[in-house]
């Protein structure tokens, strides 16, 4: 019997770039289908181009250079961010055997992030895509076949900056007409409106958050006003679009290795504080339990947090540290499962370019 403390890997698989991103497919349907983002840095093979032409050389100093400075100087250029997208299936082989069926693989640029709406938009499983080229991608799996699909691109910006994660607002209330929050490396936020009739993506509200790498963008769910980021300037910030995000309602400073688990009806500080260790990259609510949370702590592994009844106190319940590499992305099975178990959870870790289920 494993140790339910710590469990080992069902499969693993290497996903040849260096991976950072899993979502699982939110509707029964496709429940046991999830992605993988990866992020691989390349040099440009193309060939160099010569640096800009320098004048010639004067009569007094010509008979001086050498016959090398006849070459034309190299332009170093810069690398390449390229990504894949990757479809696996679990394959259940039996009661405690599974396999992981890598089912596609789609050529990108490199992947920061992912998320499924959880609202089919115009009857498909809808999942949206940011990536280092700045845009913003929408992939659909058309009615139950299980080839994920490209159905739309949103450029963001035209300044070379990078998207880095994205959120949909449908998450808990469904919406004729969901949003798409994107931050960026400007440390800009866009709010893109979906019509979900011809899925075409057009930007609502775009505003200045930060003033370094903004990372993360989330709603609150329950009140699709509100909208949370955060940066490389260590801050949380609280935003109203009712105010058109025109400065920051609350605004926390902080940067450590613990999950914070906050109130919003009073943001003055935190419920609870739970040190993971590692440094907390991704944070993954359990799919059905309100007091159970997935975090994916860059150099201490993956850890299942659990809550007690008043959010004052979290512990972890169960670790996976199989992972040689930065823990990145990481997500919950939403497959059925029996009694009180634990959903199927899929992680994946950088440089090392291993997927692991447990």
């Amino acid at each position: 019997m494993s140790d339910p403390f710590n469990p080992p890997s069902l499969d693993s698989d290497d996903t040849i770039y260096s991976a950072d991103s899993i979502e699982f497919c939110p509707f029964q349907s496709h429940s046991h289908l999830f992605a993988c983002g990866t992020y691989q840095l390349a040099k440009d093979e193309s060939e160099d181009e010569p640096a800009p032409a320098t004048p010639e050389p004067t009569a007094t100093n010509s008979d001086t250079d050498s016959s090398d400075d006849d070459e034309p100087a190299k332009v170093d250029k810069p690398m390449l961010r390229l990504g894949r997208l990757l479809v696996y299936a679990v394959e259940d082989e039996s009661d405690e055997t599974y396999k992981l069926n890598n089912l596609k693989r789609i050529e990108t640029a490199a992947i920061l992030d992912m998320k499924w709406s959880h609202q089919l938009i115009h009857g498909n499983p809808t999942l949206g895509v940011a990536d280092a080229s700045g845009d913003l991608s929408l992939y659909q799996f058309k009615s139950t076949g299980n080839d994920l699909e490209i159905v739309t691109k949103y450029q963001t910006n035209q300044s070379s900056k990078l998207a880095l994660s994205l959120d949909w607002s449908n998450r808990v209330q469904t919406s004729e007409q969901p949003q798409i929050a994107v931050s960026l490396s400007s440390g800009d936020i866009t709010i893109l409106d979906l019509d979900p009739t011809s899925s075409t993506l057009t930007e609502s509200l775009t505003w200045h958050a930060h003033d370094f790498e903004a990372w993360i963008v989330g709603w609150n769910y329950h009140n699709t006003n509100i909208l949370y980021t955060g940066a490389d300037d260590c801050r949380l910030k609280g935003w109203d679009k009712r105010m058109d995000c025109s400065h920051a309602t609350f605004t926390s400073k902080a940067y450590d290795e613990n999950v914070l688990i906050w109130d919003s009806r009073s943001m003055r500080q935190p419920l609870s504080t739970t040190e993971t260790g590692g440094g907390v990259w991704r944070l993954k609510w359990h799919p059905t339990r309100k007091d159970v949370l997935l975090a994916g702590c860059m150099h201490n592994g993956f850890h299942v947090i659990n809550y007690d009844e008043g959010w004052s106190t979290g512990s972890i319940g169960s670790s996976f540290m199989e992972h040689a590499s930065l823990a990145y992305g990481t997500d919950w099975s939403y497959a059925p499962t029996k009694g009180d178990e634990l959903p199927l959870v899929a992680s994946c870790s950088f440089y090392d370019h291993l997927l692991h289920m447990w």
